[in-house]
């Protein structure tokens, strides 16, 4: 017997860009997506006016009712959601934990896709924390959601390479590529009664939200440390220092050289041959290709050092 998604009525939670794939395959396959909640309108641009979640934008494209809670924690709140009647929610980076009346009132319960390989980088934010940490291979996990914080059963899991020079930006257009036909293959199974939930097995590791701060960099780490935090905070936070010139963003680089260091402390700025910034870290030379000052334009480190010919011998974070 053929399986006809039009049978099953799905509601929709997300809020980013990386969730848009999702509920866009979801109504290309043809499954009558009842609903989405996402989070409400935030403040952006210059003039800080409201402006609406990706999710939202792309809902109402398709002409999809929207909810846009303030908060999950009273059945009032989302009593919309319910009226909806879903077979089963799907959630996608939606940012909010659900609470166990949502859980349990969908025939199917609610699905979580989450930017790991789960038990491995629980929490807010997957996708850097798998660059931070030097991860070869990450993934995706899709789950059935339970109380805890991504503790919930295994319905399957999809592995995706960690290359060299990864950032947060192509990692999340990786998945956001591979992650919905995943969905859509799995979703089919486990409503056609093929797939059945596994409990989570192995100890797990925690991906706390990444906040602003965080950007910071710290001379005193590794090479490699530094370029996989430029990496990971690439687009956001992005990585900052402290220097003579003011508050430097460095928005891409290398490691220049492993296990070894130029004569003088960490953060101690160097002019490679080819009027490269060189940095000395902790262990190893960390290159800065793009760099940029504070209300000023992104530029190559080369064009930095014809206007700061000062900048050589400085240390950066040393105010």
């Amino acid at each position: 017997m053929s399986f006809d998604p039009s049978r099953f009525r799905v509601a929709f939670m997300g809020t980013p860009r990386i969730a848009v794939p999702f509920l866009e395959g979801l109504v290309r396959r043809g499954y009558p997506v009842v609903g989405v909640v996402t989070r409400p309108d935030k403040p952006a641009g210059r003039g800080y006016n409201l402006a609406p979640s990706p999710v939202r934008t792309a809902a109402e494209n398709h002409r999809i009712p929207v909810l846009t809670p303030d908060s999950l924690k009273k059945a009032e709140d989302w009593k919309t959601l319910r009226d909806w009647s879903p077979d089963v929610i799907v959630v996608v980076a939606y940012g909010k934990i659900l609470p166990k009346g949502m859980l349990d009132f969908p025939r199917f319960g609610c699905l979580n896709v989450h930017a790991s390989l789960l038990p491995e980088l629980r929490g807010a934010s997957p996708i850097q924390w798998a660059i931070l940490k030097g991860f070869p291979v990450t993934g995706m996990t899709l789950m059935k959601m339970d109380e805890g914080m991504d503790t919930g059963p295994i319905l399957d899991r999809w592995s995706i390479p960690v290359d060299p020079g990864e950032t947060t930006t192509s990692l999340t257009e990786k998945m956001m590529e591979q992650g919905p036909p995943f969905l859509l293959e799995k979703l089919q199974e486990y409503l056609s009664g093929v797939l059945h939930p596994v409990s989570q097995t192995g100890e797990g590791s925690m991906a706390p939200l990444i906040r602003k701060e965080v950007g910071k960099l710290d001379f005193t780490w590794t090479a490699e440390g530094v370029d996989r935090h430029v990496r990971a905070m690439n687009p956001w936070p992005g990585t900052f220092c402290e220097s003579v010139a003011g508050t430097l963003k460095i928005h891409s680089g290398f490691v220049w050289d492993r296990g070894n260091m130029r004569a003088g402390t960490p953060g101690m700025v160097w002019e490679g041959p080819d009027l490269e910034i060189l940095v000395n870290c902790g262990d190893g030379v960390y290159c800065v290709r793009e760099i940029q000052k504070s209300g000023g334009k992104v530029m190559l480190s080369k064009e930095f050092l014809r206007g700061h010919r000062f900048f050589p011998g400085t240390v950066l974070n040393s105010t």
